[in-house]
Protein backbone atom coordinates (compact mmCIF):
# COMPACT_ATOMS: atom_id res chain seq x y z
CA UNK A 1 0.00 0.00 0.00
CA UNK A 2 3.00 2.13 0.80
CA UNK A 3 4.68 1.42 -2.68
CA UNK A 4 1.64 2.43 -4.19
CA UNK A 5 1.11 5.91 -2.93
CA UNK A 6 5.01 6.55 -3.29
CA UNK A 7 4.62 6.14 -7.16
CA UNK A 8 1.26 8.12 -7.50
CA UNK A 9 3.25 10.90 -5.65
CA UNK A 10 6.05 10.73 -7.91
CA UNK A 11 4.41 10.90 -11.50
CA UNK A 12 2.07 13.98 -9.76
CA UNK A 13 5.61 15.76 -9.00
CA UNK A 14 6.45 14.54 -12.63
CA UNK A 15 3.85 15.93 -14.32
CA UNK A 16 4.06 19.27 -12.13
CA UNK A 17 7.41 19.98 -13.01
CA UNK A 18 6.85 19.40 -16.88
CA UNK A 19 3.88 21.54 -16.47
CA UNK A 20 5.92 24.43 -15.14
CA UNK A 21 8.84 23.92 -18.08
CA UNK A 22 6.46 24.46 -21.00
CA UNK A 23 7.27 28.29 -21.95
CA UNK A 24 7.40 29.31 -26.02
CA UNK A 25 6.38 25.75 -26.95
CA UNK A 26 9.29 24.54 -25.62
CA UNK A 27 9.11 21.37 -23.16
CA UNK A 28 12.22 21.70 -19.90
CA UNK A 29 12.07 18.67 -17.43
CA UNK A 30 14.23 20.20 -14.75
CA UNK A 31 14.87 18.55 -11.23
CA UNK A 32 15.53 20.36 -8.76
CA UNK A 33 16.38 19.94 -4.81
CA UNK A 34 16.35 22.51 -2.57
CA UNK A 35 17.27 22.25 1.10
CA UNK A 36 16.68 24.98 3.52
CA UNK A 37 18.42 25.73 6.64
CA UNK A 38 16.96 28.00 9.30
CA UNK A 39 19.67 29.11 12.20
CA UNK A 40 18.27 31.48 14.83
CA UNK A 41 21.61 32.99 16.88
CA UNK A 42 20.72 35.34 19.89
CA UNK A 43 23.50 38.15 21.05
CA UNK A 44 23.11 39.78 23.84
CA UNK A 45 25.18 42.84 23.82
CA UNK A 46 26.06 44.79 27.46
CA UNK A 47 26.64 48.68 27.20
CA UNK A 48 28.41 50.16 30.31
CA UNK A 49 27.87 54.07 30.05
CA UNK A 50 31.05 56.17 32.76
CA UNK A 51 29.53 59.12 33.65
CA UNK A 52 32.26 61.87 33.25
CA UNK A 53 33.32 63.71 36.56
CA UNK A 54 32.64 67.43 36.54
CA UNK A 55 35.72 69.39 38.31
CA UNK A 56 34.64 72.55 40.40
CA UNK A 57 37.22 74.99 42.73
CA UNK A 58 35.81 76.36 45.42
CA UNK A 59 37.90 79.11 46.99
CA UNK A 60 37.56 80.92 50.66
CA UNK A 61 39.77 82.32 53.50
CA UNK A 62 39.38 80.26 56.74
CA UNK A 63 38.91 81.61 60.53
CA UNK A 64 41.32 78.77 61.39
CA UNK A 65 41.87 75.06 61.23
CA UNK A 66 37.79 74.19 62.52
CA UNK A 67 36.51 75.96 59.62
CA UNK A 68 38.38 74.03 56.76
CA UNK A 69 37.61 70.86 58.74
CA UNK A 70 33.84 72.15 58.09
CA UNK A 71 34.09 73.06 54.68
CA UNK A 72 36.28 69.70 53.83
CA UNK A 73 32.97 67.44 55.91
CA UNK A 74 30.81 69.66 53.69
CA UNK A 75 32.21 68.87 50.52
CA UNK A 76 32.55 65.15 51.61
CA UNK A 77 28.70 65.22 51.65
CA UNK A 78 28.13 67.15 48.81
CA UNK A 79 30.35 64.79 46.59
CA UNK A 80 28.71 61.74 47.82
CA UNK A 81 25.00 63.14 46.90
CA UNK A 82 26.31 64.40 43.37
CA UNK A 83 28.95 61.76 42.90
CA UNK A 84 29.82 63.12 38.99
CA UNK A 85 30.72 66.43 40.67
CA UNK A 86 34.28 66.90 42.71
CA UNK A 87 34.68 69.68 44.12
CA UNK A 88 38.63 71.06 45.27
CA UNK A 89 38.82 73.73 48.12
CA UNK A 90 41.08 76.03 47.90
CA UNK A 91 42.36 78.47 50.86
CA UNK A 92 43.67 81.87 50.15
CA UNK A 93 44.84 83.57 53.46
CA UNK A 94 45.83 86.46 52.57
CA UNK A 95 44.26 89.67 50.62
CA UNK A 96 41.97 86.89 49.22
CA UNK A 97 39.48 89.60 47.06
CA UNK A 98 42.33 91.30 45.43
CA UNK A 99 44.26 87.93 44.28
CA UNK A 100 40.36 86.48 42.93
CA UNK A 101 40.13 89.52 40.92
CA UNK A 102 43.88 89.01 39.90
CA UNK A 103 42.92 85.51 38.88
CA UNK A 104 40.40 86.65 36.34
CA UNK A 105 43.18 88.38 34.59
CA UNK A 106 45.11 85.42 34.27
CA UNK A 107 42.32 83.41 33.40
CA UNK A 108 42.57 81.42 36.47
CA UNK A 109 39.68 82.36 38.76
CA UNK A 110 37.70 79.65 40.69
CA UNK A 111 34.25 78.22 39.65
CA UNK A 112 33.07 78.96 43.12
CA UNK A 113 34.60 81.65 45.85
CA UNK A 114 33.79 83.50 48.59
CA UNK A 115 32.41 87.07 47.87
CA UNK A 116 32.00 89.75 51.34
CA UNK A 117 29.42 92.58 51.36
CA UNK A 118 32.01 95.15 51.32
CA UNK A 119 33.51 93.30 47.96
CA UNK A 120 29.96 93.00 46.20
CA UNK A 121 29.67 95.82 44.54
CA UNK A 122 32.60 95.66 42.58
CA UNK A 123 32.83 92.49 41.73
CA UNK A 124 29.39 93.09 40.06
CA UNK A 125 30.45 95.87 38.71
CA UNK A 126 33.52 94.22 36.64
CA UNK A 127 30.79 91.58 36.12
CA UNK A 128 32.73 88.72 38.15
CA UNK A 129 29.67 87.22 39.15
CA UNK A 130 26.95 85.37 37.11
CA UNK A 131 23.57 86.37 38.94
CA UNK A 132 22.06 83.13 40.54
CA UNK A 133 18.81 85.40 40.21
CA UNK A 134 18.69 82.78 37.28
CA UNK A 135 18.82 79.34 38.98
CA UNK A 136 17.25 80.11 42.64
CA UNK A 137 13.13 80.23 42.35
CA UNK A 138 11.70 83.18 44.25
CA UNK A 139 10.55 80.56 47.12
CA UNK A 140 14.23 79.64 47.67
CA UNK A 141 15.02 83.00 47.86
CA UNK A 142 12.58 83.96 50.39
CA UNK A 143 13.97 81.80 53.03
CA UNK A 144 16.90 84.01 53.72
CA UNK A 145 16.96 87.52 55.74
CA UNK A 146 16.67 90.01 53.39
CA UNK A 147 18.90 92.49 54.87
CA UNK A 148 21.45 89.79 54.36
CA UNK A 149 20.30 90.24 50.47
CA UNK A 150 20.81 93.80 49.76
CA UNK A 151 24.58 93.97 49.27
CA UNK A 152 24.33 91.67 46.52
CA UNK A 153 21.79 93.04 45.20
CA UNK A 154 21.72 95.31 41.47
CA UNK A 155 19.37 96.63 38.60
CA UNK A 156 16.73 94.22 39.59
CA UNK A 157 19.44 90.95 40.05
CA UNK A 158 20.63 88.77 42.98
CA UNK A 159 24.30 87.78 42.48
CA UNK A 160 24.56 85.43 45.87
CA UNK A 161 23.04 84.05 48.82
CA UNK A 162 24.51 84.61 52.46
CA UNK A 163 26.11 81.57 53.51
CA UNK A 164 25.77 82.66 57.24
CA UNK A 165 26.12 85.87 58.65
CA UNK A 166 27.71 87.12 62.28
CA UNK A 167 28.06 90.17 64.61
CA UNK A 168 30.28 91.81 66.47
CA UNK A 169 29.73 91.18 70.50
CA UNK A 170 32.66 91.34 73.44
CA UNK A 171 34.03 88.22 74.40
CA UNK A 172 35.22 88.11 77.93
CA UNK A 173 37.44 85.60 80.38
CA UNK A 174 35.48 85.25 83.69
CA UNK A 175 37.94 83.83 85.79
CA UNK A 176 40.46 87.10 84.63
CA UNK A 177 37.30 89.20 85.60
CA UNK A 178 37.22 87.65 89.02
CA UNK A 179 41.02 87.85 89.80
CA UNK A 180 40.42 91.86 89.16
CA UNK A 181 37.36 91.92 91.04
CA UNK A 182 34.94 92.48 88.03
CA UNK A 183 31.83 91.33 88.24
CA UNK A 184 30.32 91.80 84.90
CA UNK A 185 30.81 93.20 81.60
CA UNK A 186 31.60 96.74 80.73
CA UNK A 187 28.24 98.89 79.34
CA UNK A 188 30.20 101.53 78.27
CA UNK A 189 33.27 102.07 76.04
CA UNK A 190 34.83 104.03 78.19
CA UNK A 191 34.13 101.33 80.90
CA UNK A 192 35.58 99.13 78.44
CA UNK A 193 38.85 101.12 78.27
CA UNK A 194 38.65 101.13 82.11
CA UNK A 195 38.11 97.02 82.92
CA UNK A 196 41.39 96.73 80.27
CA UNK A 197 43.34 99.46 82.76
CA UNK A 198 42.22 97.12 85.91
CA UNK A 199 42.53 93.77 84.51
CA UNK A 200 46.55 94.50 83.57
CA UNK A 201 47.20 96.00 86.96
CA UNK A 202 45.63 93.49 88.84
CA UNK A 203 46.21 90.06 86.55
CA UNK A 204 49.45 90.90 84.52
CA UNK A 205 47.63 89.95 81.60
CA UNK A 206 46.52 92.53 79.35
CA UNK A 207 43.34 93.56 79.52
CA UNK A 208 42.13 94.00 75.64
CA UNK A 209 43.22 92.81 72.37
CA UNK A 210 42.25 94.72 69.10
CA UNK A 211 43.28 94.56 65.15
CA UNK A 212 45.94 97.36 64.21
CA UNK A 213 43.60 99.43 61.72
CA UNK A 214 40.12 97.75 61.01
CA UNK A 215 37.68 100.66 60.30
CA UNK A 216 34.93 98.52 60.47
CA UNK A 217 35.68 97.55 64.24
CA UNK A 218 35.68 101.05 64.82
CA UNK A 219 32.30 102.16 62.94
CA UNK A 220 30.36 100.88 65.97
CA UNK A 221 32.00 103.13 68.22
CA UNK A 222 31.32 106.22 66.08
CA UNK A 223 27.81 105.53 65.27
CA UNK A 224 26.86 104.79 68.36
CA UNK A 225 28.04 107.62 70.22
CA UNK A 226 26.16 110.30 67.44
CA UNK A 227 27.78 109.95 64.25
CA UNK A 228 26.00 109.17 60.73
CA UNK A 229 26.71 106.13 59.20
CA UNK A 230 29.86 106.20 56.76
CA UNK A 231 28.79 106.22 53.40
CA UNK A 232 30.92 106.61 50.42
CA UNK A 233 30.14 107.10 46.71
CA UNK A 234 31.02 110.45 45.51
CA UNK A 235 34.18 112.44 46.46
CA UNK A 236 32.58 114.91 48.65
CA UNK A 237 31.61 112.22 51.04
CA UNK A 238 34.60 112.70 52.75
CA UNK A 239 33.49 115.24 54.51
CA UNK A 240 32.24 112.63 56.88
CA UNK A 241 35.27 112.95 58.50
CA UNK A 242 34.91 116.11 59.29
CA UNK A 243 32.30 115.59 61.71
CA UNK A 244 33.35 116.40 65.48
CA UNK A 245 32.22 113.16 66.50
CA UNK A 246 33.79 111.00 64.08
CA UNK A 247 37.25 113.03 65.45
CA UNK A 248 36.55 112.37 68.59
CA UNK A 249 35.80 108.62 68.52
CA UNK A 250 38.51 108.57 66.01
CA UNK A 251 41.46 109.59 68.23
CA UNK A 252 39.59 107.63 70.88
CA UNK A 253 40.06 104.48 69.04
CA UNK A 254 43.13 104.94 67.40
CA UNK A 255 44.65 105.83 71.14
CA UNK A 256 43.52 102.31 72.69
CA UNK A 257 46.70 100.85 71.22
CA UNK A 258 48.59 104.05 70.70
CA UNK A 259 48.44 104.74 74.10
CA UNK A 260 47.55 101.20 76.16
CA UNK A 261 50.58 99.97 74.09
CA UNK A 262 53.02 102.44 72.10
CA UNK A 263 53.02 104.62 74.88
CA UNK A 264 53.23 102.18 77.03
CA UNK A 265 55.78 100.47 76.39
CA UNK A 266 58.06 103.15 75.82
CA UNK A 267 57.61 104.32 79.42
CA UNK A 268 58.50 100.55 80.64
CA UNK A 269 54.88 99.90 81.68
CA UNK A 270 52.92 96.56 80.85
CA UNK A 271 50.42 97.59 78.00
CA UNK A 272 46.98 97.10 78.79
CA UNK A 273 45.77 97.01 75.00
CA UNK A 274 47.98 94.22 72.57
CA UNK A 275 47.22 93.65 69.16
CA UNK A 276 47.64 89.81 68.83
CA UNK A 277 50.83 89.38 67.50
CA UNK A 278 52.28 91.30 70.74
CA UNK A 279 51.39 87.93 72.91
CA UNK A 280 52.18 85.40 69.81
CA UNK A 281 48.75 85.14 68.77
CA UNK A 282 47.89 84.58 65.22
CA UNK A 283 44.62 86.48 65.39
CA UNK A 284 42.30 87.56 68.13
CA UNK A 285 40.88 83.97 68.28
CA UNK A 286 44.04 82.29 69.17
CA UNK A 287 44.82 85.17 71.74
CA UNK A 288 41.87 84.41 73.67
CA UNK A 289 41.93 80.90 73.81
CA UNK A 290 45.22 80.69 74.96
CA UNK A 291 44.31 82.86 77.59
CA UNK A 292 46.86 85.70 76.64
CA UNK A 293 44.38 88.57 76.86
CA UNK A 294 41.00 89.44 78.90
CA UNK A 295 38.74 90.79 76.67
CA UNK A 296 38.32 91.01 72.41
CA UNK A 297 35.66 92.20 70.25
CA UNK A 298 35.19 89.75 67.59
CA UNK A 299 32.20 87.95 65.79
CA UNK A 300 30.20 84.28 65.79
CA UNK A 301 33.38 82.81 63.31
CA UNK A 302 35.16 82.87 66.78
CA UNK A 303 33.20 80.33 68.57
CA UNK A 304 33.49 76.69 66.66
CA UNK A 305 37.16 77.92 66.80
CA UNK A 306 37.11 78.27 70.45
CA UNK A 307 35.15 75.03 70.84
CA UNK A 308 37.25 73.16 68.41
CA UNK A 309 41.28 74.49 69.45
CA UNK A 310 40.62 74.92 73.50
CA UNK A 311 38.21 72.16 74.44
CA UNK A 312 38.86 72.77 78.15
CA UNK A 313 38.39 76.83 78.16
CA UNK A 314 34.37 76.61 78.45
CA UNK A 315 32.04 78.87 77.61
CA UNK A 316 29.90 80.04 80.75
CA UNK A 317 32.25 78.44 82.82
CA UNK A 318 35.60 80.27 81.69
CA UNK A 319 34.55 82.51 79.03
CA UNK A 320 31.23 84.51 77.69
CA UNK A 321 29.95 86.93 75.47
CA UNK A 322 28.17 90.27 76.00
CA UNK A 323 27.10 93.01 74.06
CA UNK A 324 28.69 95.48 72.22
CA UNK A 325 29.69 98.45 74.92
CA UNK A 326 26.81 101.42 74.61
CA UNK A 327 28.04 105.08 73.68
CA UNK A 328 26.54 108.43 74.07
CA UNK A 329 23.43 107.11 71.22
CA UNK A 330 23.25 103.87 72.42
CA UNK A 331 24.62 100.50 71.77
CA UNK A 332 25.23 99.92 67.78
CA UNK A 333 27.01 96.51 66.23
CA UNK A 334 28.24 95.26 63.08
CA UNK A 335 26.76 92.46 60.27
CA UNK A 336 28.55 90.79 58.83
CA UNK A 337 28.09 88.03 55.50
CA UNK A 338 29.34 86.07 52.88
CA UNK A 339 28.25 84.77 49.96
CA UNK A 340 29.43 81.70 47.65
CA UNK A 341 29.97 83.27 44.39
CA UNK A 342 29.50 81.84 40.60
CA UNK A 343 32.53 82.68 38.76
CA UNK A 344 30.79 84.45 35.66
CA UNK A 345 33.05 83.10 33.00
CA UNK A 346 33.23 79.34 34.57
CA UNK A 347 32.55 76.62 32.19
CA UNK A 348 30.51 74.40 34.71
CA UNK A 349 27.79 77.29 36.26
CA UNK A 350 25.35 74.48 36.08
CA UNK A 351 27.77 72.38 38.42
CA UNK A 352 28.42 75.12 40.61
CA UNK A 353 24.99 76.31 41.28
CA UNK A 354 24.24 72.74 42.59
CA UNK A 355 27.35 72.90 44.91
CA UNK A 356 25.85 76.48 46.27
CA UNK A 357 22.60 75.57 46.60
CA UNK A 358 23.23 72.79 48.39
CA UNK A 359 26.16 74.52 50.56
CA UNK A 360 23.98 77.83 51.63
CA UNK A 361 20.38 76.02 51.66
CA UNK A 362 18.69 74.27 54.49
CA UNK A 363 20.61 71.00 53.92
CA UNK A 364 23.80 72.83 54.46
CA UNK A 365 23.32 75.21 56.79
CA UNK A 366 21.87 72.82 58.65
CA UNK A 367 25.13 70.92 59.25
CA UNK A 368 27.67 73.65 58.71
CA UNK A 369 26.06 76.44 60.70
CA UNK A 370 23.48 75.00 62.62
CA UNK A 371 25.19 71.74 63.71
CA UNK A 372 28.99 72.70 63.61
CA UNK A 373 28.31 76.14 65.45
CA UNK A 374 29.90 77.65 62.27
CA UNK A 375 28.20 80.99 62.80
CA UNK A 376 24.69 82.53 62.73
CA UNK A 377 21.94 80.54 60.18
CA UNK A 378 21.33 83.14 57.20
CA UNK A 379 18.05 80.97 56.42
CA UNK A 380 14.99 82.25 58.43
CA UNK A 381 13.63 79.68 60.76
CA UNK A 382 16.78 78.12 62.12
CA UNK A 383 17.06 80.64 65.46
CA UNK A 384 14.69 78.43 66.71
CA UNK A 385 16.30 75.30 65.96
CA UNK A 386 17.07 72.93 68.81
CA UNK A 387 21.00 72.19 67.52
CA UNK A 388 21.51 75.94 67.44
CA UNK A 389 24.37 75.90 69.89
CA UNK A 390 23.65 78.29 73.00
CA UNK A 391 26.50 81.05 72.51
CA UNK A 392 25.08 81.96 69.06
CA UNK A 393 21.56 81.89 70.57
CA UNK A 394 23.56 84.22 73.40
CA UNK A 395 24.27 86.63 70.28
CA UNK A 396 20.80 86.63 68.85
CA UNK A 397 19.43 87.47 72.16
CA UNK A 398 21.34 90.80 71.92
CA UNK A 399 19.55 92.41 68.89
CA UNK A 400 16.68 93.79 70.36
CA UNK A 401 19.76 95.80 72.61
CA UNK A 402 21.23 97.21 69.77
CA UNK A 403 19.82 100.81 68.22
CA UNK A 404 21.33 99.73 64.98
CA UNK A 405 22.84 96.60 63.69
CA UNK A 406 25.09 97.98 60.20
CA UNK A 407 25.62 95.36 57.32
CA UNK A 408 29.34 95.70 56.48
CA UNK A 409 28.77 98.39 53.20
CA UNK A 410 29.56 101.70 53.20
CA UNK A 411 29.85 102.49 49.28
CA UNK A 412 30.42 100.90 45.68
CA UNK A 413 34.18 100.65 46.77
CA UNK A 414 33.55 99.81 50.35
CA UNK A 415 36.46 96.53 50.20
CA UNK A 416 39.09 98.94 48.92
CA UNK A 417 38.13 101.88 51.19
CA UNK A 418 38.10 99.75 53.71
CA UNK A 419 41.93 98.81 53.88
CA UNK A 420 43.12 101.87 52.77
CA UNK A 421 41.35 103.58 55.74
CA UNK A 422 42.31 100.83 58.18
CA UNK A 423 46.14 101.16 56.50
CA UNK A 424 45.99 104.77 58.05
CA UNK A 425 44.38 103.96 61.31
CA UNK A 426 47.52 101.29 61.79
CA UNK A 427 49.99 103.88 60.96
CA UNK A 428 48.35 106.30 63.74
CA UNK A 429 47.99 103.24 66.32
CA UNK A 430 51.78 102.61 65.71
CA UNK A 431 52.78 106.41 66.57
CA UNK A 432 53.65 106.96 62.58
CA UNK A 433 51.82 109.30 62.37
CA UNK A 434 49.68 111.81 64.28
CA UNK A 435 45.36 111.35 64.10
CA UNK A 436 44.85 114.36 62.04
CA UNK A 437 47.07 113.02 59.25
CA UNK A 438 45.26 109.94 59.20
CA UNK A 439 41.82 111.64 59.03
CA UNK A 440 43.45 113.81 55.83
CA UNK A 441 44.66 110.72 54.35
CA UNK A 442 41.31 108.92 54.64
CA UNK A 443 39.56 112.02 52.68
CA UNK A 444 42.27 111.99 50.28
CA UNK A 445 41.63 108.25 49.90
CA UNK A 446 37.69 108.63 49.10
CA UNK A 447 38.45 111.71 46.81
CA UNK A 448 40.83 109.45 44.53
CA UNK A 449 38.87 106.27 44.56
CA UNK A 450 35.64 108.58 44.14
CA UNK A 451 36.80 110.80 41.76
CA UNK A 452 36.62 109.29 37.97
Amino acid sequence: MKKVHLGMLLLLLLFVSIGSGCIGGQQTVTVTQTQTQVQTQTQTKTETKIQEKIFIRFAGWSAGETEMKNYEKIISEFEEKYPNIKVKYEVIPQMFHENILASFGAGVAPDVFYVDSSWAPIFIEKGALHPISEFASKDFINQFYQFLLKPFEKNGKLYGLPKDWSMLALFYNKKLFEKAGLTKPPETWDELLEYAKIITEKTGVPGLAIYLGGFNRYVPVAVSNGAPRPWFEKPEDASWFDNPIVKETLKWYIDLYRIGHVQMVKEGKKPYVVQPSDVGAGWLGDAFGQQKVAMVISGNWMIPFLADQFPNFKYGEDWDIAPLPAGKAGRVTMAYTVILGINSKSKHVKEAWEFVKFVVGPEGQKELVVKAGHTLPSIKGFENDPDLWPQHKKTLSFIPMYNDLIVFLWGPKSGILENKFSDAMASAMRGEITVDEAIEIMKQVVKEELGG
